[in-house]
């Protein structure tokens, strides 16, 4: 299988910023992630962060966060390596 890794822009309303996500979605899917940018307050989080695993995984930990109310976005790369 080949192994790729996603760039993504996380955004969390008020109540999924406070659950520990990232970490859920690590140890329910075989993948490796790398937090790049973050900004959270009380009201909304929005996280840039690098997924990296089998293509399918990747899938599968992508449709577990939105199904946890987290919306996921592509990013281009140039806007999280300034």
């Amino acid at each position: 299988m080949a192994r790729e890794t996603q760039r993504l822009w996380l955004t969390f309303d008020g109540e999924s910023s406070r659950k520990p996500l990232i970490c859920e979605m690590s140890r329910r899917f075989d993948i490796v992630f790398n937090i790049r940018n973050a900004s959270v307050t009380a009201a909304v989080g929005i996280i840039a962060l690098e997924l990296e695993g089998e293509r399918d995984i990747v899938k599968q930990a992508v449709a577990w966060l939105e199904t946890q109310g987290v919306q996921v976005e592509p990013v281009e790369i140039n806007t999280i390596e300034g």
